[in-house]
């Protein structure tokens, strides 16, 4: 018997991709040395993406931001706003609420 004949003709070449790629995926997470256990790797870098470590230690531990439509933007939400302390408890000012239909409490 020829070994061509052992292969099944049958298999669409959707089939095949998607079979070979998983398969490419598992292997490629095996031969990757990155994705070695934690206890296995020395910790570089406790905080990654920022040029200097902070000169105190964080009081916030975790944030959970939801995005919602109409809702304040993340950047805007964890920003220090001086006026704020100022306008607390006062009605928003019409140059702000201009043509906008704003509900206040």
């Amino acid at each position: 018997m020829n070994q061509i004949d052992l292969f099944p003709t049958d298999v669409s070449r959707r089939a095949f991709l998607g079979k070979a790629g998983l398969g490419s995926l598992g292997l490629a997470s095996l031969l990757n040395p990155s994705l070695l256990s934690a206890a296995d790797r020395p910790q570089i870098d406790k905080w990654p993406g920022i040029l200097a470590k902070p000169h105190h230690k964080p009081k916030i531990k975790r944030v959970i931001h939801l995005c919602m439509a109409g809702g304040a933007s993340h950047l805007e939400t964890l920003d220090y706003k001086p006026k704020l302390r100022e306008m607390h408890g006062k009605p928003m000012p019409k140059s702000i609420t201009e043509g906008q239909p704003i509900a206040q409490l």
